[in-house]
């Protein structure tokens, strides 16, 4: 039992230095956004390393703590997916994890792209479903925008290194033949 109790209070003590290390490592403006919480006394007093990390999850995938600016972190994740390209010496793998990750704070945002059920319903047609339910359209539509973010990762690759690769591609889907991967870990 003494050997439980000590481990207890080592574990308590290096969560203690580790929420000095980590707002040592934040740059001077998530900081500051930190700081701004009104979390952040009770922080600050207890030196919760799990509360910090809950805080700096939030910032990260929101861009705020605060719920009211909602519209401009949606705004900003999208811009942010949209702008974002892969680095001339960016490899593939790391260029489709920044792509996912960028992705999931949409995804967390509940920022939906090419979620069609027109194309839903289209698709569903195709493979013979005419009584379809709620769940057969949603998954539909899941792999409607899983394809179609297979596409745009495709085209915000390197355009030097596989610029030959999308012109074949943009000539097979000319052919009405379908050259694109189905999902982004495909694509890679």
């Amino acid at each position: 039992m003494n050997d439980l109790l000590k481990t207890e209070k080592q574990l308590e003590g290096n969560l203690r230095n580790l929420f000095m290390v980590l707002v040592s490592l934040c740059d001077s403006t998530i900081k500051n956004k930190i700081e701004n919480t009104s979390k952040y006394p009770k922080l600050m007093k207890w030196l919760d390393t799990l509360g910090l990390l809950r805080v700096i999850k939030k910032l990260v995938y929101t861009g705020s703590t605060n719920e009211y600016d909602m519209r401009h972190n949606k705004t900003t994740a999208l811009l942010n997916l949209m702008n974002l390209h892969q680095e001339k010496f960016q490899s593939i793998q790391d260029f489709r994890d920044q792509y996912l990750a960028m992705k999931k704070v949409c995804d967390i945002l509940d920022l939906r792209i090419g979620r069609c059920e027109s194309d839903a319903k289209e698709l569903l047609k195709m493979k013979n479903v005419t009584s379809r339910t709620d769940a057969q359209l949603n998954k539909a539509m899941d792999k409607i925008e899983e394809e179609l973010h297979a596409i745009i990762f495709m085209y915000k690759t390197d355009r030097h290194k596989y610029g030959n690769i999308l012109n074949q591609m943009e000539n097979y889907v000319l052919q009405k033949k379908d050259p694109f991967p189905k999902t982004v870990s495909e694509s890679s």
